[in-house]
């Protein structure tokens, strides 16, 4: 029995003494494979990295088409040669334009048309990303702004995609307050990774920069006149730049105008004085304006946005700066309409003193009065005068804007309530010559 057994024992303790050292050698094969993959990954990483940086230095433009950009601009400056109506500032439109392509654009397409100072450009970053779409912006600026200015515009046409797609800037300054060493426009460079370093450059800390200044008034109206002209597209939708849309807003509406083109709104019952043409013509869509706390997040969707104001996280627009020159949209009404779905007509209301909406309309819109400036009814005068000419207002439903924070009403500006009382008499004087202007009409404002 013993004799039997003990081969077999003798034959598994040699495959035993075998089988160790083949594990050890394929495990030690393992960790090999591993470190060279981890290697081979980190390299690849690094190479995906470098072309990532390579694509957003515009994308196959990279340095030496961002030098003749540059070139180009200080070109731009040397020989500027239009002026405003009033010759009081310089007006460069179209300095530095989106690469989206334009043609065969949807015929109910909607260009966002919006201004600001330098200090205000970084929100173009999350709107851009946010509509998706075309967006005309104004900037304004002056003679020791000028560079930072342009720094920033090039950071951000280069370095951000959605910019580098969308965005299509137009400049304005001062004759009185024309760019200083605008030759060292040729000499600026461009980083994308350096400047994330400096947040201070992406997202300035000041603010109300223009305000600050008793002696250079900020032209509001002229930025957004501007912004529009040079808006490609059917429709524009007018915002300001620290102000996000609802989610995909810019494709529901031409969603809702496809379906809508060629009949009346549903909604519309005995509150409409004027209904609406076929042709869309004299409609201005509001978009209700919401404000949101600093640290929550911006809601996507109308279900996202009730839940949000229950929990006082948001609020109608000026709610405590001004809650008149919100009340016509009737926000109440709003909250109690459907809880989500697509966009449409909500409800129809008629314009009242001193409403300040925020809408779509046809491009073709009367423009605005380019003597208000600073600060009050530089848009109550603009709404005044669609009215006299016979714009309905209609308020979507499902869509929003959303403002990031607070407007509070003891934080504006030290010169508001002057400023205020000075475009009060201009609009005064506005008025009657709105009378004059539309001698036919009924409406008043």
């Amino acid at each position: 029995m013993y004799k039997r057994v003990g081969p077999v024992w003798r034959m598994f303790a040699v495959h035993r003494c075998r089988f160790w050292p083949c594990l050890t050698s394929l495990v030690l094969t393992i960790v090999l494979l591993q470190v060279l993959h981890m290697a081979l990954l980190s390299r690849l990483e690094e190479k995906e990295a470098k072309v990532k940086d390579t694509k957003l230095v515009g994308r196959q433009l990279q340095g030496r088409m961002f030098k003749t950009v540059a070139a180009e601009m200080e070109e731009r400056v040397k020989n500027s040669y239009r002026f405003d109506k009033s010759g009081t500032y310089h007006v460069l439109d179209n300095f530095l334009t989106s690469e989206h392509v334009i043609l065969g654009r949807n015929e109910y397409d909607v260009s966002i048309v919006t201004q600001c100072s330098s200090s205000h450009i970084h929100h173009l970053a999350e709107l851009s990303e946010n509509w998706n779409g075309p967006i005309s912006v104004s900037v304004f600026t002056y003679d020791d702004d000028f560079i930072e200015t342009v720094s920033r515009l090039l950071h951000f046409h280069f370095c951000n995609d959605h910019i580098f797609r969308h965005v299509s800037f137009h400049l304005v300054y001062p004759i009185s307050r024309s760019p200083r060493n605008f030759e060292s426009l040729s000499n600026l460079k461009l980083s994308c990774t350096d400047n994330l370093d400096n947040p201070g450059f992406l997202q300035p800390d000041f603010k109300h920069i223009n305000y600050q200044n008793p002696d250079l008034d900020y032209p509001n109206n002229l930025l957004r006149n501007l912004a529009i002209n040079y808006a490609q597209t059917p429709y524009i939708f007018m915002i300001d730049v620290d102000m996000v849309p609802s989610e995909n807003l810019r494709t529901q509406f031409q969603k809702f105008m496809s379906h809508t083109s060629k009949r009346t709104h549903p909604n519309l019952t005995s509150d409409v004085i004027n209904p609406p043409s076929s042709s869309h013509s004299l409609s201005a869509y509001v978009v209700p304006v919401f404000e949101v706390r600093d640290t929550v997040r911006i809601p996507k969707n109308k279900q996202e946005l009730l839940e949000q104001w229950t929990r006082g996280q948001v609020r109608p627009f000026y709610w405590d700066a001004c809650q008149k020159c919100q009340r016509p949209t009737n926000y109440d009404r709003w909250r109690g309409l459907d809880k989500g779905g697509e966009v449409q007509v909500g409800y129809t209301v008629g314009r009242e003193d001193p409403w300040e909406p925020f809408y779509i309309a046809k491009t073709s819109l009367p423009l605005y009065d380019e003597r208000f400036k600073q600060y009050g009814f530089n848009r109550i005068s603009q709404v005044c005068e669609m009215h006299l000419a016979g714009f309905i207002f209609h308020v979507l439903d499902n869509a929003f804007l959303v403002h990031k924070g607070f407007k509070v009403k003891d934080k504006f500006h030290a010169q508001k309530d002057k400023e205020n009382d000075r475009n009060r008499l201009l609009y005064r004087k506005f008025k009657d010559e709105l009378k004059v202007k539309y001698p036919a009409g009924d409406r008043k404002c």
